[in-house]
């Protein structure tokens, strides 16, 4: 398989998670989602979280970051919406120090270790390591313990757009990277093509004009284009 069995990232919880053998406890209206979270779809289906909750209390507290006088959520998201469901006025935390940046890193490591997060999620999540915070393909590789073309797998996927992944979704079609891929193709009318042999035995030129394409799409083009001459034996 293309992604390693261990999630090397793990390790960032329990490097910040010392605090652990005595968490505090914090109001529920002092702490706020992270805008940045990793997990998207479903971030509001916590229905199994509050029956649990409910019978047997917080098991594992939440871990937050201070800003000022707010707390961010880094991971936990789900069982601090449980709580406001069950009306609580305050939940177990442990309080990071760590920065913005290591805390966007183990949210991820976090939703991944629970199995939170389908494959377009995890794109998301590195696209925006990649462009927002200007890590390469080979740092990703190594903060998530995913091979480097994995990486650049699901980066691709994540150009999907949230509607079309939730209709593959509601479809029915499990959000696998093939299915995702797939419809990737779709979406950008490639893939599928079928070209026939002429019988006349006629060679024929064909010349196509790229100047209005961006820079991007001309790569993109060729490299799809090279992908058909090699498969079809055309010169």
């Amino acid at each position: 398989m293309s992604k390693k069995t261990e999630f090397q990232a793990l390790d960032l919880i329990s490097a910040y998670t010392e605090k652990k053998k005595s968490p505090t406890s914090l109001d529920l209206n002092q702490i706020f989602p992270n805008p940045q979270q990793p997990r998207i779809i479903g971030r509001e289906d916590v229905e199994d979280l509050v029956q649990s909750m409910e019978r047997l209390g917080l098991i594992e507290p939440i871990l937050v970051r201070k800003d000022k006088n707010k707390f961010w959520i880094v991971a936990g998201e789900r069982r601090y919406r449980a709580a406001l469901k069950l009306g609580w006025k305050d939940i177990p935390v442990i309080i990071t120090d760590a920065n913005e940046e290591v805390c966007y890193e183990m949210s991820l490591a976090e939703n991944e270790k629970r199995k939170n997060l389908n494959p377009w999620e995890v794109g998301k999540a590195i696209q925006f390591l990649r462009k927002d915070k200007k890590k390469t393909a080979d740092e990703v590789s190594k903060l998530l313990g995913y091979t480097e073309r994995y990486v650049k797998q699901l980066s691709s996927i994540a150009r999907l757009d949230q509607k079309s992944v939730m209709e593959l979704m509601i479809s029915g079609a499990p959000l696998s990277v093939k299915n995702l891929e797939t419809l990737l193709k779709k979406k950008e009318n490639r893939g599928g093509e079928t070209i026939s042999p002429s019988s006349s035995g006629i060679k024929s030129k064909i010349l196509l004009d790229l100047s209005t394409l961006t820079v991007k799409a001309r790569d993109s083009f060729q490299k799809e284009l090279n992908v058909l001459k090699k498969k079809y034996g055309i010169n």
